[in-house]
């Protein structure tokens, strides 16, 4: 499957005439409650950050944040405009994002999204890239998506251990739960007759 039939099939997610749109904003809304909490973004000083939310959806978790500037990258966002406002959007993919925007960023937030990138690997350089030093990066997902939930959006596997390869050389893990450890689940799909997948939030400053 092409990567823009991936993207066309997350967008459908939200958009089909058969989803209720409201109920399903709804439940992901009163979720993103409990993802702050578990991230700790309750605890930074997010009223004076420049944020970047990465694949923020129709309802990004930064709406419920104090921040100086928001900037939301979603490469949906044009078809999310038929169902929200997606204020401070911008229609484009994280792997994409200009050198220009580099060390301009306080805190990366990424919630659900790295497993419907193309390459998570490019995405999380650009990432980093657009991180100010002594920022800080929030990422929560569901462990190997593809596997636990196949849908024709799902093409990537992503664990815990994924993160910090990529990142351990540059960042402090200040926070995480995991499923392995913690029981940390997100969603509702079954999993070993449990409601909730496994899942993984981390937070992280760039220390390098």
């Amino acid at each position: 499957m092409k990567f823009e039939d991936q993207l066309k099939a997350e967008a459908e997610s939200w958009t089909n005439p058969d989803t209720d749109v409201g109920d399903k904003l709804l439940r992901e809304r009163i979720r993103h409650y409990g993802l702050i909490r578990s991230l700790l973004l309750d605890k930074l000083p997010t009223y004076r950050f420049d944020v970047l939310e990465v694949g923020g959806g129709p309802l990004p978790i930064s709406d419920l944040l104090p921040y100086s500037s928001r900037t939301v990258i979603d490469p949906c966002t044009e078809a999310y405009r038929a169902i929200a406002p997606c204020p401070d959007h911008y229609a484009g993919r994280i792997e994409d994002f200009r050198p220009e925007y580099a060390d301009t960023i306080d805190l990366v937030i990424a919630t659900n999204s790295l497993d419907h990138v193309e390459s998570p690997h490019r995405a999380l350089a650009s990432m980093s890239l657009a991180l100010r030093h002594g920022g800080y990066m929030a990422i929560l997902c569901c462990e190997n998506n593809a596997l636990n939930h196949p849908h024709p959006a799902h093409k990537v596997n992503l664990t815990v251990a994924d993160i910090h390869s990529e990142l351990d050389a540059d960042y402090e893990t200040v926070y995480q739960l995991t499923f392995e450890r913690d029981g940390f689940r997100y969603g509702w799909r079954r999993y070993d007759g449990v409601c909730g997948q496994p899942a993984f939030a981390w937070l992280g400053r760039k220390a390098y």
